[in-house]
């Protein structure tokens, strides 16, 4: 069983720590990540999470998402949570912070990442099981995955406002 600290609605720790299994109370959260990989063309890399029930959204295409345990910063998480889903390894400085805000009712407060890495699908290992396939995806595709339901519905909101805006971009 992991350990999560509860912040409030500023983000302060609270010195809380409770079970991950536990209730969250009102007027507290939890640190989540949230981080999308780009390369140099503008594609977006998705990985697909496994037929596993007991995770959320099985089977559909996603960011690499975890929860930050108790002690770690999000930004450790982040890299933890890269190399865990997918055997990469990145460094502080190839990770750029794009949001941090609540979401209610979850109790979690989510920080979104971008990452601009090359990464050789060949090279991809899939290590705590929670997925299966990776690729990489260019602005139609993202499109069409969109629309086919493809694509976890909690994260279209995201990809609209931080990751469509940055495959439009022209050097």
């Amino acid at each position: 069983m992991s350990k999560w600290d509860l912040y409030d609605e500023k983000f302060n720790n609270t010195g809380i720590v409770i079970d991950d299994t536990a209730e969250i109370p009102d007027g507290k959260y939890h640190y989540s990540i949230n981080a999308w990989i780009l390369n140099s063309k503008k594609q977006l890399l998705l990985i697909r999470n496994t037929l596993n029930y007991n995770i959320h959204y099985p089977g559909f295409w996603s960011s690499i998402n975890g929860n930050v345990l108790s002690g770690e910063s999000p930004i450790d998480t982040c890299i933890k949570t890269i190399k865990a889903k997918i055997g990469i390894d990145v460094s502080k400085d190839e990770i750029q912070k794009v949001d941090t805000r609540l979401r209610d009712p979850y109790h979690y407060i989510y920080e979104t990442y971008i990452i601009n890495k090359e990464i050789n699908l060949d090279e991809i290992t899939f290590n705590d099981n929670t997925a299966v396939q990776a690729k990489w995806i260019d602005l139609k595709e993202l499109y069409n995955m969109i629309e086919n339901g493809e694509i976890a519905w909690v994260l279209i909101q995201r990809i609209e406002e931080y990751v469509i805006p940055l495959m439009k971009e022209t050097k």
